[in-house]
């Protein structure tokens, strides 16, 4: 005897977050009709949604709760997680009692013009997801997010006198002095970020090949991914694999390569400490952060050394395309034209001496 056929009721209700597809099932029934009443009565009722948090509050939990599993699980960093945290602060502060589909479009753009960028860009996600997931009918943020921070694009490149200044005034560290100018010299020429020296260990170089591996950074404490979220392979040049072999840390039992005045592991708040002495003795305001300097200055040199625009963009973990507008602003593309201008005399006079120096005998059998 065959099975009797039964109606399969169910509901999109929208995609998870890898993409796939996800259904509220109704339920199975014995004809058609059935199957098209009961479906449609439980859209009516949109009994999938009747466990979503009803206040902005418990979805920002919500919200902050998946975001947890996913870096559990890998797929995001704890940094992101921790930068996620701080910025949605400002909503859950003037929103937390709200519910959700309460606030206006009006509303919504008032509050942004009272806060960080970062916070409104938060908001937005939170109402993203809501939204994904039925438990908000719109975004009442949407469009707000795209204004961003200038950053350090509105800060006039610091002049090459300014950065040398800052090397000499490492002096006022006393002792220090010199690792606090390799700390610089060495951060420019590999163009790494601060938080990645901090946990720079001399298993990480590989003298025979000159690569450095950067696979992790210190941040607030803890040790996280790169900012890239994955491991990168580097040039060592020489000028920093002479720094690299000057160290006095070199056999200590932990690896480190950089470490502070008593021998303890760099940090942000230690490093901080240290670049306001030598920033005071420089004269310079607070706009010459360390990390600042040290891209300004690596880029320079490793211009002077002739590295080439790709090479750069490699090296600092760029894409290629967007190298031209970075070299704008930290690679001082002035001395570009200088640069490639007194190699072409260079070899003029190279041709020049070639052609007045008698020619000579060779040797016999070359």
């Amino acid at each position: 005897m065959s099975k009797r056929k039964t109606w399969t009721g169910r509901i999109y209700v929208g995609r998870d977050d890898k993409g796939r597809q996800q259904f509220y099932w109704v339920g199975r029934f014995a004809t058609k009709r059935e199957r098209d009443q009961a479906v449609a009565l439980a859209r009516v009722k949109r009994s999938w949604e009747a466990a979503a948090p009803a206040s902005c509050g418990e979805w920002v939990d919500r919200y902050l709760t998946r975001y947890r599993r996913l870096v559990a699980a890998g797929e995001l960093k704890w940094s992101s997680l921790d930068t996620t945290q701080s910025a949605i602060k400002a909503f859950r502060r003037d929103f937390a009692d709200r519910p959700l589909d309460s606030i206006t479009p009006v509303e919504a753009e008032d509050w942004a013009m009272t806060v960080p960028p970062s916070a409104v860009a938060q908001a937005v996600a939170v109402f993203n997801y809501a939204v994904r997931m039925r438990a908000a009918a719109h975004n009442p943020f949407l469009g707000l997010g795209g204004k961003r921070s200038r950053g350090r694009r509105d800060l006039a490149p610091p002049t090459v006198e300014e950065l040398e200044t800052l090397r000499e005034a490492c002096e006022a560290l006393g002792p220090y002095a010199r690792q606090m100018r390799d700390l610089l010299d060495f951060a420019g020429l590999t163009l790494t970020r601060p938080g990645e020296l901090f946990e720079l260990r001399y298993s990480d170089v590989d003298l025979r090949a000159n690569r450095i591996v950067v696979s992790r950074r210190l941040y607030r404490a803890q040790v996280d991914t790169p900012k890239s979220n994955r491991a990168k392979t580097i040039a060592l040049p020489p000028p920093a694999r002479d720094i690299l072999l000057g160290q006095p840390t070199r056999g200590r039992e932990d690896g480190l390569v950089f470490v502070g005045k008593t021998g303890t592991r760099l940090n942000a708040s230690l490093l901080s400490l240290y670049w306001a002495v030598v920033r005071a003795r420089a004269g310079l305001d607070e706009s010459f952060d360390f990390y600042r300097a040290s891209k300004h200055w690596g880029v320079h040199r490793l211009y002077t050394l002739g590295l080439s625009q790709r090479a750069i963009a490699a090296q600092a973990g760029w894409r290629e395309s967007a190298v031209e507008a970075l070299l704008n602003v930290y690679g001082h593309k002035d001395l570009v034209p200088l640069i490639e201008v007194d190699a072409l005399y260079a070899r003029e006079r190279d041709a020049i001496s070639d052609a007045e120096t008698p020619d000579r005998q060779q040797p016999h059998g070359i």
